[in-house]
């Protein structure tokens, strides 16, 4: 579940996340439930691309965003996120004001710089220039999305004046949500006011506080009050009405944690595509799971959505929660509840975000 929060609010749902699936056509799972996700009061569908291996088999976000466009009329639609070091930002900047333009203005971007190597090396990047060619990509991308117009020479891109054919919806930046804890392109979220986006995984609370105090430091630097810092933190739910399922939810997210060891070298151990994935030293015991009653569930869902009914059975697997045996004990489950599904293994997730 991703949530997005800042001082002084009480946290809300805005997001569900989806990322491709094995079990079932990808464009018909994402179809399917970006439609469904305004009827469980979630603002935004966030689309995950990577490449290269099982961990997605979705290589362009854009592509599935334009694609669900036709599909909803109300909830906003968003790739998460576009490593933009992978990107020619001229194409890119065209294709976000046409996406724009196909979702009535209901596109949000997410933004980041790469952390895969083999990505990197495939796509004939140096990891070292990411972060400088992410924030030129991001001017570039600003330009043509404010303006309708790019002219710009930096060290990576230089692009001569250079009219739009399409003119975003409104002629405006739509809300960007940055996945990054590197200074530079924190200073530039501080001057645009935009969300910064994180995830701690498995590790439990502990490790999301550390990750946004460094977050908060960066911001701080940069000119920014870090009581009122907005902030998005991925985090997983799992809705079923079946109580062996929701526990092979949790062991998908704990593949998802174990997928991280292999993908963050530059080859990966695996089978074709297949990632090989193997116990993380501080993982949970796979026999420790939780399950919410349905009671509990049940509190939750009147208090989030008065007046709506939700089924009684239905079980909730909070994939944070579940696995935080070894985090020192179980902790409360957030205030939310997404109807959202998981799929087997790594191949797929998805998360809810919250913004207070």
């Amino acid at each position: 579940m991703t949530s997005a929060t800042s001082s002084g609010s009480a946290a809300r749902p805005i997001a569900v996340w989806a990322a491709s699936s094995g079990r079932k056509p990808a464009a018909r799972v994402f179809r399917r439930n970006a439609g469904g996700c305004h009827a469980v009061d979630k603002d935004v569908a966030w689309f995950a691309e990577h490449h290269f291996t099982n961990h997605s088999i979705c290589p362009s976000s854009m592509l599935m965003v334009a694609h669900c466009a036709a599909e909803t009329n109300q909830i906003r639609l968003a790739p998460a996120v576009l490593a933009l070091p992978f990107y020619d930002p001229l194409r890119l900047v065209q294709e976000a004001a046409f996406t724009d333009l196909l979702t009535h203005g209901r596109l949000v971007l997410g933004l980041g710089c790469g952390y895969q190597p083999h990505e990197f090396e495939r796509f004939r990047v140096l990891p070292e220039e990411r972060h400088s060619i992410m924030l030129e990509a991001w001017t570039i991308l600003e330009q043509g999305l404010r303006a309708g117009i790019v002219e710009f020479s930096g060290r990576h891109f230089s692009i001569p004046r250079t009219e739009l054919s399409m003119r975003p919806f409104g002629l405006a930046m739509p809300d960007v949500f940055v996945a990054t804890s590197h200074p530079d392109p924190i200073a530039r979220m501080v001057r645009g006011n935009h969300t910064p986006f994180m995830s701690f995984g498995h590790r439990g609370l502990s490790a999301a506080r550390s990750f946004r105090d460094r977050i908060a430091t960066s911001w701080s630097a940069a000119g920014g009050n870090p009581d009122t810092m907005p902030l998005a933190v991925q985090r997983y739910v799992y809705v079923t009405e079946d109580r062996d399922d929701a526990r092979h939810a949790a062991q998908c997210v704990r593949d998802l944690a174990r997928a991280a060891v292999p993908l963050s070298t530059a080859d990966p151990t695996r089978d074709g595509p297949f990632l090989r994935l193997m116990p993380l030293n501080d993982e949970p015991r796979s026999t420790i799971f939780s399950i919410m009653p349905s009671s509990d569930q049940q509190a939750i869902v009147r208090k989030n959505s008065p007046g709506k009914s939700r089924p009684s059975s239905r079980h909730t697997s909070l994939a944070s929660w579940v696995l935080s045996a070894s985090g020192g004990g179980k902790r409360s489950p957030p205030s939310s509840v997404s109807a959202a599904r998981s799929f087997p293994s790594w191949r797929a997730s998805w998360s809810c975000a919250t913004r207070r």
